[in-house]
C-alpha cells in the first residue's frame, strides 16, 4: 500500500485549525472582481500567517524547553566546578600557610645556626689566644723555677758576704722571697687557663656537634619546604584551570539565561500574534459561512465515488505517522481517505459545485496539485496529489462524475494515489460518511 507524504509541517497544522468553508486559489485563477472570491483570497492569506505563526510558536516552545535544559545543565556544571574551586582553593591557601611556616621556621634555623657558627669560631678563637697564654705562662713559671733552684745553691750567707752593702744583701734576700709568691701566683694563672680552655674546648665540641644537627634539620626542612612549593604549584595550576572552567561556565550560564529570556520573549510576542490572528480567521469565517448560507448542491445521495473502481489505502482518523497534525485531541490524525486507482486513473467531482481553486493551492508551502471544490451550505471536497494538468479553473461549474483531474504523486507522496478530504464548515469529516 502506497503511503502519502504529508504536507510539511505548518501546513498540516493550518489543516488542523481548518481549512474553513472556502479555499483559495492562486491569483492567476481568481475570478477578477468576486467578491467572494477576494474574501477566499484574504481567508487563505490569513491561514497562511496562522500556520507559519502557529510553526514558529512551537519552535520557540521547543527552543525555549532545550534552552531550560541547558540552563539547567549550566547551573549544575557551574555549582559543581565552583564546589571544586572553593574545594581547592581551600587547601591551597592551607598549604600556602604551611609552606610559609616552614619557610619562617627553616629562616629562624638558619639564622640559628649562623649565630652558632660565628660564636663557635668566637670560642675558637679565643683557645687559639689563651693556649698561647698559657704557653706563655708555662715557659715563664719554668724560667723561674730554673732560676730559683740555680739560687738555691747559693746560701744566704754567701749571699750577704758577696753584696757590696747591707742595702744590697737586703734586696737580693727580698727579691728571693718575692719570687716565690709570683711563681705561685702565675701557677694559679696557669691553673685557670687550663680550666677556661677545657671549658672552651668542651663548648666548641658541643657546639659543632648541635651545629651539625642544626644543619640536617634544615636541610629537612628545606626539602619539605621544596615539596610543599611543589604542592603548591601543582595546586596553583589546578586552581587556574578550575577558575578557567568557572568562568566559562558562568559565561555559558548567562548566555543560556539570556537566549531564555530572548525566547521567552519572542514567545509571549508570537503568542500574542496567533490570538489576534485567530480572532481574525474566525471572523472572516463567521462572514464567509453567512455568505455561503445558501442551500447546499450536494444531492440527496449524497457523495459518489471520486474514483472508481479503487482501493482504499489509508483511512480517515488517528494515526501514528508523524507528520500529521493534531486534530480532535489526537497528537496525530489523516484529515481524509487516500485511495488508489493507478495513476493516471481519472478523478471525478464527488458532487455538484463550483471550484474554489484548482492547480497549486498552497505553493510555495506544497508543491502539490489539487482541486478544492464548494458544494454550498460550507461543505467542502478537496483532491489532493493530481498529475500536473489543470483541466478545471476557480469559479467552473462541475456536476457529479465529471472529470477534474488524473491521479499523481505530486507534492508529498511517495507514489500515486488520491488524497479525498470532506470539510463541513472549517471542520475536517469521515468522508465514508458522506460516500454510498
Amino acid at each position: 500500500m502506497k503511503r502519502r507524504m504529508r504536507f510539511a509541517a505548518f501546513v498540516v497544522a493550518l489543516m488542523a485549525v481548518g481549512w474553513l468553508l472556502v479555499g483559495t486559489q492562486p491569483s492567476s485563477t481568481a475570478l477578477a472582481g468576486d467578491p467572494l472570491s477576494d474574501a477566499k483570497a484574504k481567508q487563505q492569506q490569513l491561514q497562511n500567517t496562522l500556520a507559519q505563526q502557529r510553526a514558529q510558536l512551537a519552535a520557540l516552545k521547543s527552543t525555549a524547553t532545550r534552552l531550560s535544559t541547558a540552563l539547567a545543565l549550566a547551573k549544575s556544571k557551574l555549582a559543581s566546578v565552583s564546589a571544586q574551586y572553593q574545594q581547592v582553593s581551600s587547601i591551597v591557601a592551607q598549604v600556602t600557610d604551611q609552606v610559609n611556616e616552614v619557610r619562617a621556621q627553616l629562616k629562624t634555623l638558619n639564622d640559628q645556626i649562623d649565630e652558632l657558627d660565628a660564636q663557635l669560631k668566637q670560642v675558637a678563637d679565643e683557645i687559639v689566644v689563651q693556649t698561647a697564654q698559657l704557653a706563655q705562662r708555662e715557659a715563664l713559671l719554668q724560667d723561674h723555677l730554673r732560676t730559683a733552684y740555680e739560687q738555691s745553691q747559693t746560701s744566704l750567707l754567701e749571699v750577704l758576704l758577696s753584696a757590696n752593702s747591707l742595702d744590697d744583701a737586703t734586696n737580693q734576700v727580698g727579691y728571693l722571697l718575692s719570687l716565690s709568691d709570683q711563681d705561685k701566683a702565675l701557677a694559679g694563672e696557669i691553673r685557670d687557663l687550663r680550666a677556661q680552655l677545657d671549658i672552651k674546648q668542651q663548648e666548641l665540641t658541643e657546639g659543632r656537634a648541635a651545629l651539625a644537627d642544626s644543619r640536617k634539620e634544615a636541610l629537612a626542612q628545606q626539602k619539605q619546604l621544596e615539596a610543599k612549593q611543589s604542592e603548591l604549584a601543582s595546586l596553583q595550576k589546578q586552581l587556574a584551570t578550575l577558575k578557567a572552567q568557572w568562568q566559562a561556565e558562568k559565561a555559558k550560564q548567562e548566555a543560556a539565561l539570556n537566549a531564555s529570556l530572548s525566547a521567552q520573549s519572542s514567545l509571549n510576542a508570537s503568542i500574542s500574534q496567533v490570538q489576534a490572528a485567530a480572532s481574525a480567521q474566525a471572523a472572516l469565517v463567521k462572514k464567509l459561512q453567512a455568505q455561503q448560507a445558501a442551500a447546499s448542491l450536494v444531492g440527496p445521495g449524497g457523495f459518489s465515488w471520486p474514483e472508481s473502481p479503487t482501493r482504499i489505502t489509508q483511512y480517515y482518523g488517528p494515526t501514528s505517522f508523524s507528520l500529521e497534525p493534531p486534530y480532535a485531541g489526537y497528537a496525530h490524525f489523516h484529515t481524509g481517505l487516500d485511495m488508489a486507482a493507478g495513476c493516471g486513473a481519472p478523478i471525478r467531482a464527488a458532487a455538484n459545485g463550483v471550484v474554489a481553486s484548482s492547480g497549486q493551492p498552497l505553493y510555495p508551502y506544497d508543491y502539490a496539485y489539487g482541486v478544492i471544490i464548494n458544494h454550498g451550505g460550507g461543505v467542502q471536497t478537496w483532491y489532493w496529489h493530481m498529475q500536473p494538468r489543470v483541466i478545471v479553473s476557480a469559479g467552473q461549474s462541475v456536476v457529479r462524475g465529471q472529470v477534474i483531474g488524473y491521479e499523481g504523486a505530486t507534492g508529498f507522496a511517495t507514489g500515486c494515489h488520491l488524497h479525498f478530504a470532506v470539510n463541513v464548515n472549517g471542520g475536517w469529516r469521515n468522508p465514508l460518511g458522506y460516500l454510498p
